[in-house]
């Protein structure tokens, strides 16, 4: 493993391009990005995620030497730096107010492949801008066991800092997938997998069969679905609210949609 000699100048020209990180356009570009905290570190180690850098304060080496030895004997981690730096410039490299010692630079697929094959259960969600309701969709997909999020190629980054804490590390396991909604549902309306868009106008989901092969559509937080996916979907669904009461968040209401359908299925 390649431990670096203790980088102290924020002038540092690996430094500052570990710091440019925190724009997407860099994240894009140089198929890189940010992993803060332990917690999130161990979760990357755990599932053999590729990484090329760890920045860390010595202290937490010190505080988290069994993690840090099995990082630092790992045979299959040759090439990453493990680079020590101090309190203050930890704090620059963190895309949070709150001090974090120990930050990854992760790799991320050129090209993640959009599945094909017909799906049993998924969540499609156009043009979502908030990292956190992201974030959020993410472990309640990994909490009901269905793998990825689609997102349209409008959505927020899912490489969004605030994407992956939100996700509390399961963003490794099933990272979300970019692909373009209307040609990626037209062919998994073609394979006879239902595609219920959620909206306010559609009928109580409790009455709908979901059994069967579904993808469950949402929209943007303000807008909601556009009219060209509504036009694609078998049908439209809406969660049953009170009255006066005119709409959910939009992971809530992902999460009580996946559940039905796993409560049908069981």
């Amino acid at each position: 493993m390649n431990v670096q000699p203790v980088i102290t100048s924020q002038h540092n020209a690996s430094f500052k391009d570990s710091v440019r990180l925190h724009e997407a356009s860099e994240r894009r570009d140089r198929h890189l990005f940010i992993i803060e905290g332990t917690h999130l570190v161990e979760e990357a180690i755990a599932t053999e995620w590729p990484l090329k850098a760890l920045w860390y304060e010595e202290s937490w080496a010190d505080e988290h030497a069994s993690l840090f030895e099995r990082i630092r004997s790992d045979k299959n981690r040759v090439g990453m730096l493990l680079q020590p730096t101090t309190c203050d410039l930890m704090r620059r490299l963190s895309t949070t107010s709150s001090r974090t010692p120990v930050i990854g630079i992760a790799n991320h697929p050129k090209k993640s492949l959009v599945p094909t094959h017909p799906i049993s259960l998924g969540l499609v969600v156009e043009s979502l801008q908030d990292p956190g309701n992201l974030g959020s969709m993410i472990r309640i997909a990994a909490a009901v066991g269905i793998g990825q999020v689609i997102l349209s190629q409008d959505s927020v980054s899912p490489t969004n800092p605030k994407v992956l804490r939100a996700t509390a590390g399961q963003w490794f396991r099933s990272p979300p997938l970019v692909a373009d909604l209307p040609t990626f549902l037209t062919h998994q309306a073609a394979a006879s997998v239902q595609i219920l868009a959620a909206a306010a106008d559609g009928v109580s989901f409790w009455e709908h069969d979901l059994k069967v092969p579904t993808l469950f559509l949402l929209g943007n937080e303000g807008s909601g679905l556009s009219m060209e996916l509504r036009e694609i979907a078998t049908a439209t669904v809406s969660v049953p609210m009170a009255n006066g009461v005119e709409s959910l968040n939009v992971s809530i209401a992902a999460a009580l949609l996946l559940y039905e359908a796993q409560r049908q299925r069981r």
